[in-house]
């Protein structure tokens, strides 16, 4: 029958006598089938195997090189500390008769670069450096017309921000070179390095110290510094708080969470003024402060509070 087609042998088998084993046949037949062995395998594992153990190198290979990628990543935003500039002074300007003014605000390096700064920089505060005037001494008359932009870069960090950029004018009190500007508000507290540029090219920098932010309640802002607020007396305190019809005096208390003492005090002397960057409606108060002992305190005024921490004074 080997000349027969698949069909054909079919059809064939169908005309054989059909058999059926009775129930101990079927049941030796099958005990004997378990009882065989399997075929031995001449590897030792199974391509289904040999793929996991190929995946399981891969891993082993490709984490260590991602760990060491996403390692470095946060580095490279975050960056790495710098070294400190070399420290700004304060030193006077000198009138058309060539007195000496400004000795307790021009901020800088003497015969080189310094600005007109306000008395404290505050981390996150507009305020402060909403008015900045920059002088130069270098190559009279070159200077003029040129643009420049101060960029500042935060020592611990090396975090970089871009304060201003504007053109030099032609120089005033003793300068070779002014401009008028603003910076934008300094995003952390501590040292950082000012560095003023031309293009790319820095021309001089800096250091100074930024302070912690200051006393945010609510929509109302104590000014003083965060990291200034230590037990003792603290008088003529500016409190901005920004609203609509504002009562002519404000409360502010003290609440401390040690002993549960409060103690309220009166800011006065309402002057209203609008914001120029938001266009909102501010009013200024002015009062004095008395915190009598370090420790954790609730600050409150115009039914809003906050947390704060009042600290040991340091010599």
């Amino acid at each position: 029958m080997t000349h027969l087609s698949d069909k054909e042998l079919l059809e064939r088998m169908k005309e054989f006598p059909t058999h059926k084993l009775k129930g101990e046949q079927k049941n030796r037949i099958i005990h004997s089938m378990r009882k065989q062995k399997s075929p031995k395998r001449k590897f030792g594992f199974s391509f289904q195997r040999a793929g996991v153990l190929a995946a399981f190198l891969a891993v082993l290979i490709i984490v260590p090189i991602l760990f060491l990628e996403n390692k470095s990543e946060p580095e490279k935003h975050l960056g790495a500390g710098v070294e400190r500039a070399e420290n700004g002074d304060y030193f006077a300007l000198t009138d058309e008769d060539g007195k000496p003014v400004f000795p307790d605000s021009n901020f800088g390096l003497p015969g080189r670069v310094s600005l007109l700064s306000p008395p404290e920089w505050i981390a996150g505060d507009d305020r402060s450096v909403a008015k900045i005037m920059v002088y130069l001494w270098w190559k009279p008359g070159e200077q003029v017309y040129q643009n420049m932009k101060v960029e500042a870069v935060h020592v611990d960090t090396g975090i970089t921000q871009e304060m201003a950029s504007f053109t030099l004018s032609a120089g005033m009190y003793g300068s070779d070179a002014h401009a008028l500007t603003s910076f934008k508000p300094f995003e952390k507290h501590g040292v950082w390095n000012l560095k003023f540029m031309f293009g790319e090219k820095t021309f001089e920098e800096f250091s100074i110290y930024v302070k912690e932010p200051y006393v945010k309640i609510g929509d109302s802002t104590l000014m003083i510094s965060q990291e200034d607020l230590v037990a003792g007396t603290f008088e003529n305190v500016n409190l901005e708080v920004e609203g609509e019809d504002l009562p002519g005096q404000v409360e502010l208390e003290l609440f401390r969470f040690e002993d549960g003492t409060a103690e309220v005090f009166l800011f006065s002397g309402k002057i209203d003024y609008i914001k120029a960057d938001t266009g909102k409606k501010v009013s200024m108060y002015t009062g004095d402060l008395v915190i009598k002992k370090s420790g954790r305190y609730r600050m409150s005024t115009l039914q809003q509070s906050v947390p704060i921490e009042v600290r040991k004074p340091v010599d």
